[in-house]
């Protein structure tokens, strides 16, 4: 890898590359056209440049020592428990319509992408989100105009345009904006003009070359834009900006380090004459020590060296002063004990954890952490920095599908089982002891613990406390476990009452 992986091509300045700018029109341009019932309308499809390099954002996890990580962490932990399906609500039992929806909603989640799963699209989408600040979703609709298929777009390629104002046929108004992707003159074979796409359902008919078709007949497709940052902006930020000049620091640490080890001098000793001069073959026994590559082959072994007095015509009578030595003078002291800047890259390393509000353990880092740390430190960060991005991810993923109009199902990003099961037996222990649980309260819970299906016990003296009649007067079921809480296992006790009832 070069040591300069961010370079500026005017002065030659880190920096310059990736530093701030003002968003600025890269190319004006505007179109008019006539809509249904030969409304006049307009699109402003002029181009606006993004505040950072973006494709330099992207290459900068690559050189550095803990951003990787941090990105990986967001990505894996989003999305990669997989996608689920369920169904809105509870309360109701299975009819075949619900059933029926849930067999077309898994149709359409197999078939979103051909090449590979959708899991694997929507991480790649964090992945672009969390080095640039941008992502892109494409979406692809059939001829019924539905959607049928995702994919995700290198945000390096994409250029935004200005906000416009739209009215829906229904006479909603709706705020758009218009991209281009291009990458090359020659891959994007629109004679120069890049590939066109609208914001996900902007009803403008736009072609793939940006130019306007009739009503319904359009070619570009739409893409849904995932931004860190205000979403008036036309471009978001990383949340890494504020660390950035530590981490090109931490990196510019790194090859000092490196250029010690490859082109550093490590001297341990300096030869000292005076008054005199080495022997032929003394010079001859230190040049071969020093070209001496195998390290093994010299140990225990012992340096001579010989030397002989330089002749001097004058102070002839003061023989002594003039008299040859050697001397070895040690030089270890002097040299690098170790890497330079090693607390400068741990506060560097804090610092990016910061910026994503994650914990040193999803990044490996795990010397200073026990059992209980570590999972106070995994329900914190669940509740506090994944499970909000996954809702976010999920809303985008259910809008896809809004012209199929699904009453019941829907899709969800599924999430880590964090039980703590110290916690769990603290709170049942009593309630057993207590005859206040009864068999079927802990059929699911002991499902997910052994990670296998448990079907409730038949009977209603299964549903009841050991020992309680299911006809005795003095026990109202729907005072014990409530009738409005929305909690799991309140959820799960309203279904038996439901099924007693029934």
């Amino acid at each position: 890898m070069a040591s300069k992986i961010i370079k500026s091509t005017k002065n030659n300045k880190e920096l310059d590359s990736v530093k701030k700018s003002e968003v600025m029109i890269q190319k004006s341009r505007s179109i008019k056209y006539k809509s249904f019932g030969g409304i006049q309308q307009s699109r402003d499809l002029t181009q606006l440049s993004p505040p950072y390099d973006i494709k330099v954002l992207r290459a900068i996890g690559e050189s550095s020592s803990i951003l990787k990580q941090c990105i990986d962490a967001y990505a894996h932990n989003v999305t990669g428990f997989g996608i689920g399906i369920r169904y809105k609500t509870e309360d109701n039992e299975e009819t075949p319509e619900m059933k029926s929806e849930k067999t077309a909603i898994e149709g359409l989640l197999n078939g979103l992408n051909l090449e590979r799963p959708p899991k694997e699209v929507i991480e790649e989408v964090i992945h672009h989100v969390e080095e640039c600040g941008n992502g892109y979703f494409e979406a692809i609709r059939n001829g019924k105009d539905e959607v049928v298929g995702i994919d995700s777009i290198k945000p390096e390629h994409m250029t935004a345009t200005k906000l416009n104002r739209i009215t829906l046929p229904d006479g909603t108004v709706r705020k758009f904006r218009y991209y281009v992707f291009r990458d090359s003159l020659e891959d994007s074979g629109q004679k120069g003009n890049g590939m066109w796409f609208k914001s996900f359902g902007d009803p403008t008919p736009l072609n793939t070359d940006g130019s306007i078709a009739k009503d319904g007949e359009g070619t570009a497709t739409e893409v849904i834009h995932v931004k860190i940052g205000d979403y008036t902006d036309p471009y978001g930020v990383p949340r890494y900006i504020g660390t950035l000049i530590k981490i090109l620091g931490a990196r510019k640490a790194d090859e000092l380090n490196y250029r010690y080890f490859t082109n550093g001098r490590h001297m341990p000793l300096a030869i000292l004459l005076e008054n005199a001069q080495l022997t032929a073959q003394s010079e001859e026994t230190l040049q071969s020590y020093a070209d001496q590559l195998d390290g093994e082959s010299s140990q225990h072994k012992f340096l001579l060296l010989e030397a002989e007095k330089v002749d001097s015509s004058s102070n002839m009578l003061d023989e002594g002063k003039d008299k040859p030595a050697i001397k070895l003078e040690k030089l270890a002291d002097i040299l690098q004990k170790d890497a330079l800047f090693l607390e400068y890259d741990q506060r560097t390393t804090e610092a990016v954890l910061s910026s994503f509000r994650l914990p040193p353990i999803y990044v490996g880092m795990s010397s200073d952490y026990n059992r209980a740390t570590v999972e106070t430190a995994k329900e914190l960060t669940e509740e506090q920095v994944f499970q909000p991005r996954r809702e976010g991810y999920e809303w985008r993923l259910n809008n896809l599908f809004t012209d199929y109009e699904f009453k019941h199902v829907e899709l969800y990003l599924k999430s880590p089982n964090l039980s703590n099961m110290e916690d769990i037996k603290s709170i049942l222990d009593p309630a057993i002891q207590a005859n206040a649980v009864a068999p079927n309260d802990l059929r699911e819970l002991l499902s997910k613990i052994l990670n296998k299906p448990l079907q409730l016990f038949k009977g209603d003296k299964f549903n009841f406390p050991m020992g309680i009649q299911p006809q005795s007067n003095d026990y109202n079921i729907e005072k014990a476990y409530g009738e409005t809480s929305d909690g799991e296992m309140a959820g799960m006790f309203r279904r038996m009452l439901r099924k007693m009832k029934g």
